[in-house]
């Protein structure tokens, strides 16, 4: 507020000289139509996405309009910035609280940096801002509680409100203010007026405070505030308060159209706070002269259960169209978690390519960079991909895709380029949370051995980045290998190891170190275990079996290729090996076996077979052959050459078939193994197989006869 001068009987008066300056100040507000926007053509860098760090309630606790606006800054050389507006017109409160997530938390250690612009005129100055610190109940809405909604602009929106001229009780001045609270004031406007006539007009916090200064104090404590009496000849006695300043800076020049920096240091160990305006000027060069305090804070005036406290910028214009700007260039706990990985395959040989590890001149290779977001409170924007590139690597493709399923086409790197640049077009945040950038190309064709190195990537804006590294791999030369076996159509015995000879050379008929060479083996399909060459043989020479129990009776196929250390692998080679056939036939059969003893009662009877019983089948013939198994038995005759009334059972299940000179099948089988062996009576019960049945005429004696087994090469 304008200072009244005024004494006795003049006072009405004096109220007509204020409306004039009044009125003076509004025409000249009205013409300077830049003035709003000029700061933001000037603003230093800083951040954007202010919506979602800070909250601006439309209205204050009491109802007062909030004045504060976030703006675009249009400085060219700050570019991706926002800016709040706190005030720019006559009667206004205005602004802005962090939200829940961007709260400090007085336990850990915090640093803020921010720029400040307090306007263009000393003379037709607002009153000015303060950073606030705060655990008010009205959270996002607090700010001075007025009388009707009627601004006084001596509280800066922070301070108690002296709008009474009756009122002493300081305690009642205190809890118009922000409660629990700190701030730290720019005050642009000093309000020195305690005459009589100035009482609750809130008119007199400055006096005894010299111009434009920065203080701090307790807007919620009583202490802050302090009660003067002013009397006036036949008149009643006025009261009015002062405010009682931390730490006073005095004759500041604030208003001098120019942007501020403010960096706040919380120290939680010694619950300081360090605060120092002007280090850096607006051009980036470093002030030689700043304003620096360290203050003891009392934390327990915030009444703060978990240590977290609000913080923001309040800021009024009172009868002056004061143009008040924040830019906040740095939070210390405004966290985005990010990484960033990368992962190389040659695609020609389908295999992860790791630090140490060789690449063959000519393999397709795929560079897959994949950019994470994990957590934070604002997007990852503006994204700028730095990829330095291999050696010897020639990209032909480019791409981008991202979490939500879009896609960006980028500009393959030109061949022999060392880095290249993309911007990722979209921005990563919760639900969108990656980007995968795809480079593919070609190992180079080189003509000696070549050392990729690690190169680095680096994925991020100006404010927040992720760094990964690729592989440092060898790239090999192309050298052709050659290998010969001359032999490569062979016949063997079952049961028989297969001696396998060739040659392996290089280049030109270059003789190479043994043990430099591995021996790829696949048979009938199957990988084999692969082996080195034995520097034992002479140079070139291959020497390798392939053992007879890896064979197969009938014909197998053998392929084989060699590869050098460097990756140089030859053409394969195909070697046929017949396997010939074993034989079919018994390999056990019992010479004698007898039926169970019966005793001959007059009726007919069966005789169970003994436990001397005894037929296997042996065929070597290979995996899937078959044969059949026929019996056929003659009468069964005592020594006397009497017939045994009876004859042979066959039984298979509910099945019997009588056992008589003509053979009749009883088995069949396909083997499951190139040496099968199957027992025919394994399976049988004492209920199945072979018994014998005599009838009422049977008479007493020991009886023998003849059974005959025919095995044949047959379906089974």
């Amino acid at each position: 507020m304008r200072k009244r001068l005024t004494t006795g009987l003049l006072a009405g008066l004096m109220v007509m000289v204020g409306l004039g300056v009044t009125t003076m100040r509004t025409q000249a507000a009205d013409t300077e139509p830049t003035a709003a926007a000029a700061p933001l053509t000037t603003a230093p860098n800083g951040l954007d996405q202010l919506g979602k760090l800070f909250t601006l309630p439309g209205t204050f606790a009491d109802g007062v309009a909030n004045s504060a606006s976030i703006q675009t800054v249009t400085n060219p050389s700050s570019p991706n910035t926002e800016a709040i507006q706190i005030n720019n017109a006559k009667r206004q409160l205005g602004g802005t609280w962090s939200s829940d997530t961007n709260r400090i938390n007085l336990n850990q250690d915090t640093t803020l940096s921010m720029w400040l612009y307090f306007g263009e005129s000393k003379s037709k100055a607002g009153d000015g801002l303060a950073f606030v610190m705060q655990n008010d109940p009205n959270g996002t809405a607090a700010a001075a509680s007025f009388t009707n909604q009627n601004i006084i602009g001596e509280t800066m929106g922070v301070w108690g409100v002296d709008d009474d001229k009756s009122r002493t009780d300081p305690a009642a001045i205190a809890a118009t203010g922000i409660q629990n609270s700190w701030a730290l004031e720019f005050d642009t406007y000093s309000n020195t007026s305690s005459s009589y006539s100035d009482a609750g007009s809130g008119s007199a916090f400055d006096v005894g405070i010299k111009g434009q200064h920065m203080a701090t104090g307790y807007p919620g404590s009583a202490d802050t505030y302090l009660n003067k009496k002013v009397t006036q000849l036949f008149w009643a006695d006025r009261y009015l308060f002062t405010q009682a300043h931390t730490n006073p800076v005095p004759s500041l020049s604030l208003t001098d159209a120019t942007w501020h920096h403010l960096v706040l240091k919380w120290h939680a160990s010694t619950k300081t706070m360090t605060y120092t305006l002007n280090d850096v000027n607006p051009d980036g060069t470093a002030n030689a002269n700043p304003i620096t305090q360290t203050e003891v804070i009392d934390t327990s005036q915030f009444h703060s259960n978990d240590g977290l406290v609000r913080w923001g910028f309040v800021g009024t214009n009172g009868s002056n169209a004061g143009n008040s700007l924040v830019v906040f260039e740095s939070i210390s706990h405004l966290k985005i978690d990010v990484d960033a990985n990368v992962k190389v395959c040659d695609k020609s040989k389908n295999r992860e390519v790791t630090t140490g590890t060789k690449v063959k001149a000519k393999d397709e290779l795929e560079y897959t960079y994949q950019v994470n977001y994990l957590d934070g409170q604002i997007d990852w924007d503006r994204l700028t991909a730095k990829l330095d590139l291999p050696k010897a690597v020639t990209f032909s493709e480019a791409s981008i895709k991202y979490a939500d399923g879009k896609s960006q086409l980028l500009k393959a790197p030109e061949a022999g380029a060392e880095s290249i640049e993309y911007s990722i077009g979209y921005p990563l945040f919760a639900t969108n949370p990656t980007a995968t950038i795809t480079l593919i190309g070609k190992a180079d064709d080189v003509k000696i051995n070549t050392q990729t190195t690690a190169t680095d990537a680096i994925f991020g804006n100006e404010k927040f980045e992720a760094k990964t590294t690729a592989p440092d791999y060898l790239i090999t030369v192309d050298q052709p290998i050659t290998l010969y076996i001359p032999k490569t159509d062979l016949t063997v015995e079952k049961g028989k190891d297969v001696q396998i000879n060739g040659l392996v050379f290089g280049e030109d008929s270059e003789q190479l170190t043994n043990s430099w060479i591995t021996v790829y083996t696949k048979l009938n399909g199957t990988d084999l275990e692969p082996f080195k060459m034995s520097d034992d043989d002479e140079s070139g020479v291959l020497k390798f079996k392939v053992l007879a129990d890896q064979l197969k009776v009938g014909d197998n196929t053998l392929e084989v290729y060699v590869m050098d250390e460097d990756e140089n692998i030859s053409d394969t080679t195909t070697v046929k090996i017949h396997v010939t056939s074993g034989s079919l036939g018994f390999k056990t059969v019992a010479s004698t076996s007898k039926f169970m003893p019966i005793t001959l009662d007059g009726k007919a009877q069966t005789a169970q077979r003994g436990d001397d019983w005894a037929l296997v089948v042996s065929d070597e013939r290979g995996k899937d052959s078959s044969w059949q198994l026929q019996a056929s038995a003659g009468d069964f005759m005592n020594e006397d050459g009497r017939k045994l009334p009876g004859q042979i059972i066959f039984k298979n299940g509910d099945q019997s078939t009588v056992i008589n000179g003509s053979g009749t099948v009883i088995d069949s089988h396909k083997s499951t193994s190139d040496t099968d062996e199957y027992d025919v009576m394994g399976n049988w019960t004492k209920d199945n197989g072979f018994v014998f049945e005599t009838n009422a005429a049977a008479t007493p004696g020991a009886y023998s006869g003849k059974i005959t087994w025919t095995l044949s090469n047959a379906p089974s």
